[in-house]
């Protein structure tokens, strides 16, 4: 499996995954434009020429960045498909000089296991008056806010 930038060619096969676990309630949908628009901050994990995973890494402030968009394949991929493309985002969160990256998840366990610790909302005042005020969620959001902080890792 290979991690990549994400292409203009690999849109309809991320729509439809991350269409899949949207359409479950388990993350919130993006349209095939809204991909399109955003796709330079896209990754997606590459098995034998198929797409089986894909995740976004959206830059907030000069020392934040958001893990976002994170889904695999719920029939093609391997075990370590999401920790794969997570450890690649933040790779090119250290590479951009980011301090730390933060998510929004309903799977809280996964990010744990991959180093991020739980904080409120609050702390994401960037995320919540840039994104969180116009989401249908908002006042009423069953996301869980988890943080990695870089500088602090070797």
């Amino acid at each position: 499996m290979t991690i990549r930038p994400a292409r203009p060619s690999d849109i309809e096969v991320m729509s439809g995954i991350i269409g899949h676990h949207a359409s479950e309630g388990l993350m919130l949908p993006r349209s095939r434009a809204g991909l399109l628009t955003s796709l330079q901050h896209y990754l997606v994990a590459d098995h034998n020429g198929a797409i089986v995973g894909c995740g976004g890494l959206q830059p907030y402030t000069t020392s934040s960045g958001e893990i976002y968009g994170l889904a695999t394949s719920p029939h093609h991929s391997q075990r370590g498909t999401g920790s794969a493309i997570v450890q690649a985002l933040i790779e090119r969160a250290r590479s951009e000089s980011l301090s730390r990256v933060f998510a929004l998840t309903l799977a809280p366990e996964f990010f744990t296991k991959m180093g991020f610790r739980t904080v409120e909302h609050t702390d994401l005042p960037e995320k919540v008056w840039r994104d969180c005020v116009a989401c249908p969620k908002f006042g009423n959001c069953d996301e869980v806010a988890m943080v990695l902080e870089l500088h602090a890792l070797k």
